[in-house]
């Protein structure tokens, strides 16, 4: 196949080829959470897959500035997820500032 999915692993299989090169002890979990908080995660059902591709990224080291992006990012996120949520939840006709 060469549509792509030939380039497609678990995070399990990452994870033996890395501790295989370098002798850590590293699980699939933690490379399939770096790979989510990096968004480079694909999930197909309950697979969880990642590209080869993007396998360079996970190896690149987060500096504290990264974390405090993401979580900021993630933060604004959640708030424009409830502003939305709210908004649907109001009546028809409703205004915002009346009341």
């Amino acid at each position: 196949m060469t549509d792509g999915l030939d380039s497609l692993v678990t995070p399990d299989k990452i994870a033996e080829r890395i501790s295989a090169a370098s002798g850590i002890h590293l699980t699939g979990r933690t490379v399939w959470e770096k790979a989510k908080r990096l968004g480079i995660a694909k999930k197909i059902g309950r697979s969880m897959l990642i590209s080869t591709a993007d396998i360079p990224l996970l190896l690149k080291e987060e500096t504290k500035a990264d974390k405090r992006q993401q979580r900021e990012d993630k933060t604004a996120e959640l708030h424009q997820k409830r502003n939305l949520a709210a908004l649907r939840k109001r009546p028809p006709g409703e205004e915002q500032g009346q009341g």
